[in-house]
C-alpha cells in the first residue's frame, strides 16, 4: 500500500498569503548516500542491492559542478559522450564543434611554435662568422660583418620569440573553450534526468510529489507530500 510523507510545510499568517517556494537545484548525489534510496525530488532513487544495482553504478552519471565536467562509473568522459549518453545529440553537435576549435587551435599554435623555432635556429646556424677570415682584410670589411653576425641573430631571436608568444596565445585560447555547452545547473538538470530514468530501468522504486493547499484557522500555505 503506498504510503505517503509530509516532509515540507509552508504556513502563513492569520492574513491570506501566497506561498512561494525556493527554488532548489537538482542533485546528483552518489547512489550509495544518505536519503538515496527515499524519493527526494533532488534525489536519484537506489535501485535494490543485487546485479540491477552493479549495472546502475556502471552507468550511472555524476557531475563535478565546480568545474562542469561529467563521469561515468568513476571515469571521466568528454563533453560529447555525456551529450549523447543523455540523449541531446543537438548538444553533442555543438560540443564537437567545441573540440575540434580547441584542436585546430592547440595544432597551430604547435606548428607556429616549430617553425618559429626552426626559423630562428637557421638564422643563428647561418649567421656570418666575425671570425672569417674574409672579415679581417680591413675594418670595413670586419664591421661588415658583425653587422651582418647581429642582423641574423637578431632575426633568429625575434623569429622565436613571436613565435612563443603567439603560440603561448593559442593555446590559452583553446584552453579557454569550455567543451560543455551547458552551464553547470544544466548539466546536473540533464545528468539527474538520465539518472532517474535509469534507475527506474534497474528497478528503484518510483515516486510521485505533490503540492496541497493547507487552510486551518491562523494560517495558510502548502503540504508538500512524498508517496512512494
Amino acid at each position: 500500500m503506498p504510503r505517503g510523507w509530509v516532509f515540507v510545510v509552508a504556513l502563513g499568517c492569520a492574513s491570506p498569503v501566497l506561498a512561494q517556494s525556493q527554488d532548489r537545484p537538482e542533485e546528483v548525489i552518489d547512489p550509495n548516500g544518505p536519503g538515496s534510496q527515499h524519493g527526494d525530488p533532488n534525489r536519484v532513487p537506489l535501485p535494490p542491492a543485487g546485479p540491477s544495482r552493479d549495472a546502475f553504478l556502471k552507468e550511472f552519471i555524476s557531475v563535478d559542478r565546480q568545474a562542469n565536467a561529467a563521469s561515468l562509473g568513476g571515469h571521466s568522459i568528454s563533453a560529447y559522450d555525456f551529450y549523447n549518453r543523455v540523449d541531446r545529440p543537438d548538444l553533442a553537435a555543438r560540443a564537437d564543434e567545441r573540440t575540434r576549435q580547441r584542436i585546430w587551435l592547440i595544432s597551430g599554435a604547435a606548428l607556429v611554435l616549430v617553425g618559429g623555432v626552426t626559423g630562428g635556429a637557421i638564422e643563428f646556424a647561418t649567421a656570418q662568422n666575425p671570425n672569417d677570415p674574409s672579415c679581417a682584410v680591413n675594418v670595413t670589411a670586419y664591421n661588415a660583418c658583425i653587422d651582418a653576425h647581429n642582423q641574423n641573430r637578431n632575426i633568429g631571436i625575434a623569429l622565436i620569440a613571436t613565435s612563443v608568444a603567439a603560440s603561448a596565445g593559442m593555446f590559452t585560447w583553446a584552453m579557454l573553450i569550455p567543451e560543455m555547452v551547458t552551464t553547470p545547473k544544466e548539466t546536473v538538470t540533464l545528468a539527474t534526468d538520465y539518472n532517474r530514468a535509469l534507475s527506474k530501468k534497474y528497478g528503484a522504486p518510483g515516486a510521485t510529489f505533490h503540492l496541497l493547499p493547507a487552510l486551518a484557522p491562523g494560517y495558510a500555505g502548502l503540504v508538500a507530500r512524498l508517496t512512494f
